[in-house]
């Protein structure tokens, strides 16, 4: 960095003292350039210690160390380095103002901002993520496919995987459920591509352990410019196996997403009316993955996988970025 440890800490010091200032306040106060002052201003803005509100001209910086009344917050508690560590690993979210909170001081900033206790969160949020790495397979995928059993009276699917969970109670979406719903949402290549790194390898290891000799994408609603299942199948393309092809079609040329539709029943029913599987080779394989990435009601995946067993095929093997096994409390205050 070119400016001294000195000028750093005298700018966060005025932050404990004001929690607002401008670029050329903290300038005129501290008697410094404001080349200087910005150039310090991004460094603790990339350490989650400062925050911008307003734009342009007009461009404040918020602390996120001190609380309204100047009492420090939390910041400085201890924390073993396993548990930063996880925390690091697995925390990640997009702000308001779409900035990335992720990492260990993230975490912290996020916390304070939901005005939750950061001891008491560390600790629960800690029992959550061990809780759900304890259900993980070899191929580090959770198996839910009793779960799903009791959610059809007939299910057509043989193993049900996916691979993480999408919501942690108070903590709300999960590394890789924010990371893939903001992927497809701003159809940002550069998130969709994050997105499929979090998941190739487990989709990778369950190829190879289910001896997996065709795969199947489900197919999207809406086109996209960037779309999410379809760079994925690009990447699988290196696996060297075949595609099956899968189509929706609509009668009257009007998409309708599942998750527009709010009825399990005619959830079922559109999937039932606009997917078919159009593939003459279908009965040269053995056993298939259907992959897709949200899951609702399930609703799309049984009967996608009751159309193809309708055709012979024997072994479906399922699996999605993420889905919500519905955790409480009292489970995670088991372990």
């Amino acid at each position: 960095m070119s400016f001294s440890f000195k000028i750093y800490k005298k700018i966060l010091d005025l932050f404990q003292k004001n929690e607002l200032l401008w670029a050329s306040e903290i300038a005129e106060k501290l008697g410094i350039s404001r080349v200087i002052v910005h150039k310090v201003l991004k460094q603790i803005l990339d350490e989650n210690k400062v925050q911008k509100i307003w734009k342009a001209s007009h461009t404040r910086y918020k602390s996120l160390i001190y609380s309204k009344n100047n009492k420090q917050i939390e910041s400085y508690m201890i924390i073993d380095f396993k548990t930063k560590k996880l925390i690091d690993e697995n925390f990640y979210k997009f702000d308001s103002t779409w900035k990335l909170l992720k990492w260990f001081e993230g975490f912290k900033t996020w916390l304070w901002e939901k005005n939750f206790n950061i001891e008491k969160s560390v600790n629960s949020y800690k029992n959550l993520i061990n809780y759900i790495e304890n259900l993980e397979n070899n191929c580090w995928l959770l198996d839910v496919t009793e779960i799903f059993k009791k959610k059809f009276e007939k299910i057509y699917m043989q193993k049900v995987y996916y691979a993480w969970e999408y919501n942690l109670i108070e903590f709300g979406r999960t590394k890789l459920a924010e990371m893939t719903f903001y992927a497809k949402q701003s159809q940002n290549l550069n998130l969709i591509n994050q997105s499929i790194d979090e998941i190739i390898y487990k989709l990778e290891c369950l190829v190879k352990i289910e001896k997996i000799d065709c795969i199947a994408i489900v197919p999207w609603s809406i086109d996209r410019k960037n779309q999410l299942l379809g760079k994925l199948k690009k990447r699988l393309e290196k696996l060297n196996l075949p595609f099956l092809n899968i189509i929706k079609y609509y009668e009257n040329g009007i998409p309708i997403p599942q998750k527009s539709i709010k009825s399990k029943t005619w959830r079922i029913k559109n999937a039932q009316n606009t997917i078919f599987v159009n593939d003459k080779n279908i009965k040269n394989y053995n056993k298939i993955l259907l992959i897709d990435d949200f899951v609702g009601s399930w609703a799309t995946l049984n009967i996608t996988a009751w159309k193809l067993s309708e055709q012979w095929v024997k072994n479906i093997i399922w699996f999605a970025f993420v889905w919500s096994m519905d955790l409480k409390y009292e489970v995670i205050n088991e372990i």
